[in-house]
């Protein structure tokens, strides 16, 4: 791979600082975690109040948007701060390559990748904007995205588009969602019917909507027609079993921020390694010549602690149980949470085949009630739940209606979700009866 051992990228030579950290991860995921004392009873309550900083009187039914950092990662993260701040010169020469390739190899291990072919970004709209930047469009070549893909990504593949001359399309998907092989369907007809498209962009889950997509029946039917092929899989690390590999994408984005308990500003971009000549980051900086590798690792002068957190975070994953307890507890509470919301509130859950639901995230109707789908009422609904009862959850527009779009992590429990419901049923009584 070109560049692969350029510069202070020896990855035969790391140094793993906690062998911990990935004692008990394969290629294809999570082992058995060693931790058999911790069973699942030690979450809900007992872990909140333990592990993590969230305020007291807050009901937290939101952890996709921007996750939450446990106090152990928390403070190893505090460590490394303190550290670099007392010989700030020697942390930018030495110590952050050693540690970036530390945490790379750790990611590697999680997302079935050579290390070479993986780098840190902030989050996943920087990687897709990076990625989008380096292709090579013209006039009349196309770029495909979906009525379901993130909304800061539609803009970027818009805005380059607009750059380069090339044309957007975007597949309309349209609920109820009947199986995978709808979707798979919509990618083949629309590719038939415009060849000249040269770049596919999406969702591995989708955002707000939930949905996981079958990224890798998509990739094999864009590789067929000579497509690239970029996942966003902002929400997948933490909820899916990955494998770079198998999946089969050009480049693939994933934040380790959301559902990988590191701190905000980390993310990761899988890139193939017949494309990393000519992948390049946003900034422009020293390494921008040499390989991959470094010239995504030096943006100038920034804090790149948050990436150096990733064998913390794995450590943390392991010493609560590992990815299978923690996978174990979170799709139970989410199917009780979403039947129970269904039923409290009178509406159904979102209309897609059970294997397109996402394992931490459900998304169930809104009361009728609360009028018509606009951006303005879904804001007003977010913001009295939090301002008035203390409630954080996600409102948003899909398919024309609204829906709330609920999240569970180890720290959530049951009474969660009922005060979710309590409070939505009582807004609605207060300030949005009138709608009936």
């Amino acid at each position: 791979k070109a560049g692969a051992d350029a510069g202070p990228f020896t990855w035969g030579q790391t140094r793993i600082l906690s062998s911990k950290s990935i004692d008990y991860w394969t290629v294809n995921g999570p082992c058995v975690s060693p931790c058999k004392e911790l069973e699942m009873e030690n979450f809900g309550k007992k872990i909140r109040n333990d592990m993590f900083l969230l305020d007291e009187g807050t009901t937290f039914t939101n952890h996709g948007s921007y996750g939450t950092v446990p106090k152990p990662v928390f403070e190893a993260h505090q460590d490394l701060l303190r550290s670099v701040e007392r010989n700030v010169n020697k942390w930018f020469l030495t110590d952050l390559q050693i540690r970036y390739i530390d945490a790379i190899k750790v990611l590697a291990g999680l997302m079935g990748a050579s290390p070479s072919d993986l780098v840190f970004v902030e989050n996943a709209t920087t990687a897709v904007n990076a990625v989008l930047r380096s292709q090579s469009l013209s006039p009349g070549d196309g770029v495909l995205v979906t009525s379901l893909t993130y909304a800061a990504c539609a803009n970027a593949a818009n805005v380059v588009c607009s750059d380069t001359g090339a044309s957007l399309r975007s597949i309309e998907v349209k609920l109820p969602v009947s199986s995978k092989e709808a979707l798979v369907q919509l990618y083949r007809e629309e590719l038939e019917a415009h060849p000249a498209t040269k770049v596919v962009l999406i969702d591995h889950i989708t955002s707000p909507s939930a949905i996981v997509m079958p990224v890798k029946e998509i990739a094999q039917v864009c590789h067929e027609r000579g497509v690239r092929v970029i996942v966003d899989g902002a929400h997948a690390p933490g909820q899916l079993a990955l494998n770079m590999a198998e999946i089969g994408a050009d480049y693939y984005t994933g934040n380790l921020h959301k559902w990988m308990f590191c701190p905000r500003g980390c993310a990761f971009l899988y890139v193939s390694p017949s494309l990393q000549t000519q992948t390049h980051p946003l900034v422009v900086s020293h390494y921008h010549f040499k390989s991959l590798n470094e010239a995504f690792l030096m943006q100038a002068t920034r804090d790149y602690t948050p990436y150096c957190m990733v064998p913390a975070a794995v450590e943390f994953i392991n010493n609560i149980g590992g990815l299978e307890a923690i996978s174990s507890y979170n799709r139970e509470l989410s199917v009780w949470a979403s039947e129970m919301l269904c039923k409290r509130w009178n509406v159904e859950p979102l209309p897609i085949a059970p294997e397109l639901r996402s394992p931490f995230l459900a998304v169930v109707g809104m009361p009728k009630c609360f009028g018509p789908p606009t951006a303005e009422v879904k804001t007003e609904i977010v913001r009295e739940l939090s301002a008035n009862f203390n409630v954080i959850t996600v409102v948003d527009i899909v398919d024309g209606k609204l829906w709330c779009r609920i999240s569970t992590q180890v720290y959530n429990t049951k009474e969660d979700y009922i005060r979710l419901a309590d409070a939505v049923e009582t807004l609605a009584f207060l300030k949005f009866a009138k709608n009936v």
